[in-house]
């Protein structure tokens, strides 16, 4: 049996096992789209009907098992990033040298407050 013909397993499975985050509906099968597949892994789109949420998983599984990962990317964040060209160490020094000479705090480019201060 070819990987790409267990594809309608793992989404059962996955439908068996996971619930919507938001409104903890269970999933059905027709609510997970493949996005990627690859022998031993695949990317999903979970899609509430009840909420309209959506969760994109990369599901990882071999013989015995079967793990999911859930991201924070939507599918078009995850299309940009997988085709994006890979971080090369001089992007790391560049980085570095950049942080050496930053003359400011944090606040200006984190959401959240940093721990412990008040506002």
């Amino acid at each position: 049996m070819s990987e790409t013909s267990k594809l309608p397993d793992i989404t059962a499975l996955m439908a068996r096992r996971l619930r919507c985050p938001v409104c903890m509906r269970r999933f059905r099968t027709q609510d997970i789209s493949v996005i990627e597949s690859a022998p031993r892994r695949g990317v999903f789109c979970l899609r509430c009907p009840m909420c309209a949420s959506q969760r994109l998983v990369i599901g990882v599984w071999n013989k015995n098992a079967m793990r999911t990962y859930v991201t924070d990317l939507d599918q078009e964040e995850w299309t940009y990033y997988r085709h994006a060209p890979p971080i090369h160490s001089d992007d790391v020094l560049r980085m570095v040298r950049m942080l050496r000479t930053y003359d400011g705090d944090f606040s200006d480019v984190l959401e959240d407050p940093i721990l412990g201060e008040s506002e």
